[in-house]
C-alpha cells in the first residue's frame, strides 16, 4: 500500500502495523512541511538501532574490534563484498567457501568535507594474524569479518568505525532498486563462463547498468592490469552508486531507502547500542551532499608477483601501503587545484572574491612518524635464501649502522624468500621497520607472522634480493617527510610535454559506419603516440522515454590500457556534473574532471553534441596528453 510497501511487513500485530503505516504517512507530511533533512532525522531516530545492529554472530564478533565514531570527527568504514561461490552443480555452498571479493576502505571526513576510498587488492600477499601469510581475501575465508577487520587494522594502523558486509545478491538488489547506475565503460567486456559469477557481456560507452551488469563490470579483471583495473572499476561503480542514490533520494523514499540497505547489507558500528543516531545521520548527510570532485580514489601502487605454488599475487610493501594510507587520511584539494593551475591557468575568483576551491590548514597532511635512532633498535637476522653467509654479512652491516644485532644468525623456515623481509614485533616498532627496509634495496616491512619467532623488535629475513644495507645519508634518526606528500595523487606532477602525435586521418577510417542526424560526429586528430583505434561503437541511450544517439571510440595503448572518446546528443548526462575546473579555449568551453592530481576526463559541447575524452581506469595518460587529445578532436567531414 503506497509508502507502507517501502517498509515491508514486520510480522507484528495488526494494530502495530497500522500504527507503523500511520507513522510513515506522518513522516512524509512532516517532510513537506520541514524538508527532507528533518524527515531523515525523525525516521533515523526510530530506526537507526536496527540499521547498525548486526544480525549474525560473525558480525557481532567483528563489532568488538570497532571504535565508536566521534561526533564531527572522520569515520573509517570497511566495506566487504563477499564472494559467495557456487558448486559445479549450481547449488550455493556454505560460508566455508566465502572470501572477501572486495575490501574497500571508505573515509567520511566532515572536517575536510571529503570522501576518500582505498581498495586493497584481493591478491595482496600479507600476514594474516594467526595464519601466516596469504592473499588478503583469505582472511574472510579463515575467520570471517572479524579476521578481515583485524587484518586490515594491523596492516594500516587505522581505527575502523563501521564494517559493512554486502554479498553479490545484495549488491544487485540495491543497484536495481535505485533504478541502475550510470557507468562509463572503457571497452567491450565479454566472458561466458556460465557460472553466474563471472559472466559478462557489456559494450563500450556511457550507459545505464542494472545490478547484474554493474556487478560483472566491477569484478572483471581479465585485462592487462588485472586486479588494479578491477579496483579502479569498483571505485568508479561506488562513485556512480553514490550519485544515483543521491539523485533517487526524496523525503517520500526515506523509509524505503533505509529498508533497502537493511535488507541487502549487514552493518556493525563501533559503540554498538550506545551509538547516538545523530552521528550516523550526520555522516549520511555528508555523503549525500558532497560533489563528485570531493571524492578521492587512492591506489595502492603494488606490483604483481608469484607466490607459493606459483600462484599469482600482488607483492606487499609496507612503505607503499603507508604512503597510500597517508593519502587516504589527507587527500589534497590544494594539490589538485595547483595541478589544474599549472595545466590551464588559475581559476577565476568566486563571487566573494576568493579563489575557487581555496583550501586551508585542514589540507595539510599529517607528518609521518620519525624513524628511531638505530642504537635503540634490536634486530635478529635469518637467512631465507640459498646463498650461504648472507645473514652474517647483513648482521655485520647492521652492526656498523648502529643497530643492536643478535649475535646468532641461523636459517629461516625456508630458503625460498624472494625479497628480504623486515618484520616488526609491535605497531610501535613499525616506524623502525619501515626506515630499515628503505635502506635495504628490495626489502619490505611487514608485521610478524609467527613463522619465525623472535624476541627482538625487528627480524630481518634475507632473501634473494635485498642483501645490501646502506646507511641513510641524513644520519641516525633522520625524520621522513610527510608520507601523504609522497603519494602521486597528492603531489603536483612535474611539467612535461604531451606524449602525442598528430594525424587528421588517424581515426577517420574507423568512423565510416558511424553517423547521426541528431548531432555531429567528431574524431581525434591528436592521439597518444603508442595508441591504435580498437573499435568505434555506435549505439543509442534511452532516458525517460527520450532516445539519444551516441558512439564510443575505444583506443588502446601499447601497454594494453584503454582510453576513449565519447559522443552523444544528450546535453546533460549525470557524469558531467561537478567539474573540477572549466577553461575557455577558442570557441569551446572545456570541463576538466580530476581524480586527485590526475586528469581523468575532459568534456565539451559543440552545437547539439556532447563529447568527452576519458582516461584509462588507472589514469595512465598524463595530464598534458589528455588535454592535447581533447583540444585536437574535430568534426568529421
Amino acid at each position: 500500500m503506497g509508502d507502507a510497501a517501502w517498509i515491508g511487513d514486520d510480522g507484528g500485530r495488526p494494530t502495530r502495523r497500522w500504527l507503523r503505516r500511520i507513522g510513515i504517512i506522518l513522516i512524509v507530511c512532516l517532510a513537506v512541511l520541514l524538508g527532507a533533512a528533518a524527515a531523515i532525522a525523525f525516521y533515523a531516530k526510530s530506526e537507526i538501532d536496527d540499521f547498525v545492529t548486526p544480525r549474525s554472530a560473525a558480525m557481532r564478533k567483528a563489532q568488538r574490534q570497532l571504535e565508536a565514531p566521534l561526533p564531527g570527527e572522520p569515520a573509517n568504514i570497511l566495506l566487504l563484498g563477499s564472494d559467495h561461490r557456487k558448486t559445479d552443480g549450481g547449488k550455493a555452498v556454505g560460508d566455508d567457501d566465502q572470501r572477501s571479493d572486495t575490501m574497500l576502505l571508505v573515509r567520511l571526513d566532515p572536517k575536510r568535507e571529503t570522501i576518500s576510498m582505498l581498495s586493497l587488492p584481493r591478491d595482496l600477499y600479507v600476514p594474516i594474524p594467526g595464519h601466516g601469510s596469504s592473499k588478503i581475501n583469505e582472511a574472510y575465508h579463515l575467520g570471517g569479518p572479524d579476521l578481515a577487520v583485524q587484518t586490515v587494522k594491523e596492516l594500516t594502523d587505522l581505527d575502523i568505525n563501521f564494517v559493512m558486509n554486502v554479498d553479490f545478491q545484495g549488491f544487485r538488489g540495491v543497484v536495481d532498486k535505485i533504478g541502475g547506475i550510470w557507468v562509463d565503460s572503457e571497452h567491450t567486456f565479454f566472458n561466458n563462463q556460465q557460472d553466474q559469477t563471472s559472466d559478462i557481456d557489456i559494450k563500450p560507452g556511457y550507459q545505464l547498468m542494472n545490478g547484474m551488469d554493474a556487478l560483472a563490470y566491477s569484478r572483471y579483471r581479465h585485462d592487462s592490469q588485472g586486479d588494479f583495473t578491477r579496483i579502479a572499476r569498483q571505485q568508479q561503480v561506488l562513485d556512480a552508486f553514490k550519485a544515483q542514490f543521491s539523485q533517487s533520494f526524496s523525503a517520500k523514499r526515506v523509509p524505503g531507502l533505509f529498508q533497502l540497505l537493511k535488507d541487502n547489507t549487514e552493518v556493525a558500528a563501533g559503540g554498538g547500542d550506545k551509538l547516538d543516531y545523530k552521528v550516523l545521520y550526520n555522516y549520511m548527510r555528508l555523503a549525500l551532499k558532497l560533489d563528485r570532485k570531493d571524492v578521492y580514489q587512492v591506489e595502492y601502487a603494488g606490483v604483481s608477483g608469484t607466490g607459493p605454488g606459483g600462484a599469482s599475487i600482488v607483492e606487499f610493501e609496507q612503505a607503499k601501503l603507508d604512503t597510500a594510507v597517508a593519502a587516504f587520511l589527507a587527500p589534497s584539494a590544494k594539490a589538485r587545484e595547483q595541478t589544474a593551475d599549472q595545466l590551464v591557468g588559475k581559476a577565476a575568483p568566486s563571487a566573494d572574491g576568493t579563489a575557487a576551491d581555496a583550501t586551508d590548514a585542514a589540507d595539510t597532511a599529517p607528518k609521518a612518524p620519525s624513524a628511531p635512532d638505530p642504537s635503540t633498535v634490536s634486530v635478529r637476522v635469518l637467512n631465507g635464501s640459498l646463498t650461504a653467509g648472507v645473514a652474517r654479512n647483513m648482521a655485520e652491516q647492521l652492526t656498523q649502522g648502529g643497530y643492536k644485532v643478535d649475535p646468532e644468525q641461523t636459517n629461516a623456515d625456508a630458503s625460498s624468500y624472494t625479497a628480504t623481509k623486515v618484520q616488526f614485533a609491535t605497531a610501535a616498532d613499525k616506524p623502525a621497520a619501515v626506515a630499515l627496509a628503505k635502506q635495504i634495496k628490495g626489502a619490505v616491512a611487514v608485521p610478524k607472522d609467527d613463522t619465525n619467532p623472535f624476541a627482538t623488535q625487528l627480524l630481518v629475513i634475507v632473501g634473494q634480493t635485498g642483501q645490501q644495507y646502506t646507511a641513510p645519508a641524513g644520519g641516525a634518526g633522520a625524520g621522513d617527510p610527510a608520507a601523504a606528500a609522497d603519494y602521486a595523487g597528492n603531489a603536483v606532477p612535474d611539467k612535461t610535454e604531451a606524449n602525442v602525435s598528430t594525424d587528421p586521418g588517424w581515426a577517420a577510417q574507423s568512423f565510416l559506419e558511424t553517423s547521426s542526424k541528431r548531432f555531429p560526429i567528431e574524431a581525434p586528430t591528436v592521439y597518444e603516440r603508442s595508441s591504435s583505434v580498437d573499435e568505434v561503437y555506435p549505439y543509442q541511450i534511452v532516458k525517460g522515454g527520450t532516445v539519444y544517439d551516441a558512439y564510443r571510440m575505444v583506443a588502446k595503448t601499447a601497454e594494453g590500457e584503454y582510453w576513449g572518446l565519447q559522443g552523444m546528443s544528450w546535453a546533460n548526462p549525470p557524469i558531467l556534473a561537478d567539474p573540477t575546473r572549466t577553461v575557455l579555449r577558442g570557441r569551446r568551453t572545456y570541463l576538466l574532471y580530476f581524480n586527485g592530481t590526475k586528469l581523468h576526463r575532459v568534456a565539451w559541447h559543440d552545437g547539439t553534441g556532447t563529447y568527452w575524452i576519458a582516461n584509462s581506469p588507472l589514469d595512465s595518460l598524463d595530464n598534458p596528453t589528455m588535454l592535447a587529445i581533447a583540444y585536437g578532436v574535430q568534426p568529421i567531414g
